[in-house]
C-alpha cells in the first residue's frame, strides 16, 4: 500500500512543479517600470511567438515583432544587369554606373528608413554620384529609375 501512495505522489509533484515554472524564460535583459498608471515588467527577447495563417490572411502572435519597411509603390527589383551601385556600405557618397550607354535618363529616389522620400534627382549620363554626407548613419532605400520607371531597388548602409 505504501508503494502505491508514493507512485501517485511522484506524478502529482512533477505536474505541480511544472505549473510553478510556467512563466520562466531566459532573456538577455529585463526589468520593471512603474508610474502613475501602474507597474509593468518587461524583457528584451522573444519569450513566445506563434504564427497563425488562414484563408483570410496571416498574423504573428508575440510581444516583439520585426520592423521592416515596405515601399508599396516601388517594386523590389534586384536587377544587377542594369547598373552597379557602390560602395555599400558608404561613409560619404554612392556612385551609380549603368553598364551600357543607352541610359540617357538616369535618375533616383532616396528614401529614409521609414519610407519618407528624401531626394529625387534626374542625372544625365551613364554615371552619377549621390552624396550621403549630411545624412545620419542608418539604412536608406535607393530606387534607380530609367525613363521614370524603377529598374533597381537597393538598401544603402550609411556608416
Amino acid at each position: 500500500m505504501h508503494i502505491r501512495k508514493t507512485t501517485l505522489l511522484i506524478p502529482a509533484f512533477i505536474f505541480c512543479s511544472m505549473l510553478l515554472l510556467g512563466q520562466q524564460a531566459v532573456v538577455p535583459a529585463g526589468g520593471e517600470a512603474s508610474g502613475e498608471g501602474g507597474t509593468v515588467s518587461w524583457s528584451v527577447g522573444q519569450v513566445a511567438c506563434h504564427e497563425w495563417t488562414s484563408s483570410m490572411g496571416q498574423t504573428t502572435e508575440g510581444v516583439q515583432q520585426p520592423y521592416e519597411i515596405l515601399l508599396n509603390d516601388v517594386p523590389e527589383l534586384e536587377n544587377d544587369s542594369i547598373c552597379l551601385v557602390y560602395p555599400n556600405p558608404t561613409t560619404g557618397k554612392v556612385t551609380v554606373r549603368f553598364y551600357d550607354n543607352s541610359h540617357k535618363d538616369g535618375s533616383y529616389c532616396l528614401y529614409d528608413p521609414e519610407g519618407v522620400l528624401l531626394r529625387k534627382s534626374v542625372n544625365d549620363g551613364n554615371e552619377f554620384s549621390i552624396s550621403f554626407d549630411n545624412l545620419q548613419p542608418t539604412v536608406y532605400y535607393l530606387v534607380i529609375l530609367e525613363n521614370s520607371r524603377p529598374v533597381k531597388t537597393c538598401k544603402i548602409i550609411k556608416q
